[in-house]
């Protein structure tokens, strides 16, 4: 069994992320209470890190690897979706770490795999959460949600899925039943 921290990116009164044709702070909710119930499903351990309140985005990024930190989480997931000038799309997922960066890898496969162009796993120490961790830590961008190709591709059950299965390499089967087949 693995012990996740999730962290859903944002979702403070002073950042609520990006806006587009949906906003981020919707995806992420979406996505990530999807991805809590899968992998509690498949037995793992999650520990939801989104601060309850901050006063900042320091404050509130640093309640987020202290919470981790503390639970003695196994690998740190942060969930966001990019935003650009509407002609960028695609999915990428940063990870700083070689434990990070393998994690990183499947999990932007399996998004991939979805129909999002895979724009590969990049190595960005600037991000808090990245190096504020003391396990493995990956921010997944999951999709543009100011790209209408994005958009027009984005399930939040089909998505949850995907990162589940890159987190794992299972699904829960009561979600897709043709899995058992194969």
């Amino acid at each position: 069994m693995t012990k996740y921290a999730i962290d859903l990116g944002h979702g403070c009164p002073f950042d609520r992320g990006a806006v587009g044709i949906r906003r981020e702070e919707d995806l992420i909710n979406e996505v990530g209470k999807l991805i809590i119930q899968h992998l509690k499903q498949l037995g793992h351990e999650v520990v939801p890190v989104r601060p309850a309140s901050a006063r900042s985005l320091n404050q509130s990024l640093r309640q987020r690897c202290q919470r981790a930190n503390s639970s003695n989480c196994n690998i740190f997931v942060s969930l966001h979706a990019n935003a650009f000038d509407r002609t960028a799309y695609g999915t990428e997922v940063y990870a700083i770490s070689l434990a990070g960066q393998k994690i990183a890898g499947r999990v932007c496969k399996e998004i991939s795999n979805l129909g999002f162009f895979n724009r590969g796993v990049k190595n960005r120490p600037a991000f808090y959460v990245l190096r504020g961790t003391t396990m493995p830590a990956i921010l997944v961008e999951m999709c543009f949600c100011d790209s209408a190709k994005d958009m027009a591709l984005f399930d939040a059950k089909k998505m949850a899925l995907a990162i589940v299965k890159g987190l794992t390499g299972e699904v829960p089967c009561y979600d897709q039943p043709s899995l058992l087949i194969a």
